[in-house]
C-alpha cells in the first residue's frame, strides 16, 4: 500500500496528460500498464482459462469480489474497452483521474434516470467499436457467490448488436491470492438474446456465470 501511494503521483501526473492529448491506443496501453505493475511488484498474476479468441467489440460481464476485479479485468481482457462503474470511483481524489483517461461511463445509482441514458449511450458507443465491461452485481460481493444482479441494465443491455461474454474472477476477494485465474464463457451472440426481455437475459447470464464459478470450484 505504501508503493502505490509513494508512486501515485507519478501516474496521476500520465494521466492528467493522456486525459487531454493521448490516443485510444496510448490510453489502453497506459491502463494495461497500470495492471502490470499492480501485481508485478506484489509478485501476483493472472490467468485466463478459455478466453475467446478476438470477440471483436463486445459487453464483458463479470462477478465482483473486490477493488482488486479492476486490475485483473485490465490485465486479462486483451483488446481495448470502458468501464461501466459507479459515479463515486469518477470523483474519489485517488480514482477519479484515471476513470476519467479511461473515457469509462459513471452510473449514479441514486438516479435510474441517469443511469439509464448513460447506459443508452454506453450501448450506442459500441457500434463505434469501444468494448464495455461491468460488474453486473452492483457492488462487491467479498466472496465466491455473487449477489443478485442489478436487472434494470439488462433492459438496454438487450438491445445489444454485440456478443455478450460472462465472465468470474476466482478468489479475488482473498488477500493471499497469489494467481488470479479468470474464467470465460462462450460469447452470447445478439440474435439469441435480442428476444428476450431484461430480467429473462439477467438470469441467462446469471446461469452461465454461475455455471463458470462451478467450474473454477470444482
Amino acid at each position: 500500500m505504501l508503493v502505490t501511494f509513494i508512486a501515485l503521483p507519478y501516474y496521476w501526473i500520465r494521466s492528467q496528460w493522456l486525459r487531454r492529448y493521448g490516443s485510444d491506443d496510448q490510453i489502453d496501453r497506459e491502463l494495461k500498464m497500470y495492471s502490470r505493475h499492480y501485481f508485478g511488484i506484489r509478485g501476483k498474476t493472472i490467468t485466463p482459462v478459455n478466453r475467446p479468441v478476438d470477440p471483436g467489440t463486445c459487453i464483458y460481464l463479470s462477478n465482483h469480489q473486490s477493488h482488486n476485479d479492476i486490475f485483473v479485468t485490465l490485465g486479462i481482457v486483451e483488446t481495448p474497452f470502458r468501464f461501466v462503474a459507479k459515479k463515486e470511483l469518477f470523483t474519489s481524489f485517488i480514482t477519479g483521474s484515471f476513470m476519467k483517461m479511461s473515457r469509462s461511463y459513471p452510473l449514479d445509482r441514486e438516479d435510474p434516470r441517469q443511469s439509464l441514458t448513460l447506459l443508452k449511450q454506453a450501448l450506442e458507443d459500441t457500434t463505434e467499436g469501444h468494448s464495455l465491461l461491468a460488474f453486473p452485481e452492483g457492488t462487491r460481493s467479498h466472496q465466491k457467490e455473487m449477489v443478485e444482479f442489478k436487472a434494470g441494465m439488462f433492459s438496454v443491455l438487450r438491445k445489444s448488436t454485440v456478443p455478450i461474454v460472462p465472465m468470474y474472477i476466482k478468489n479475488s476477494y482473498k488477500k493471499n491470492t497469489r494467481n488470479y485465474e479468470v474464467f470465460f464463457g462462450e460469447p452470447m451472440l445478439p440474435e439469441t438474446f435480442n428476444k428476450l426481455k431484461g430480467t429473462e437475459l439477467s438470469l441467462e447470464v446469471k446461469r452461465r456465470m454461475e455455471m463458470l464459478m462451478q467450474q473454477a470450484y470444482q
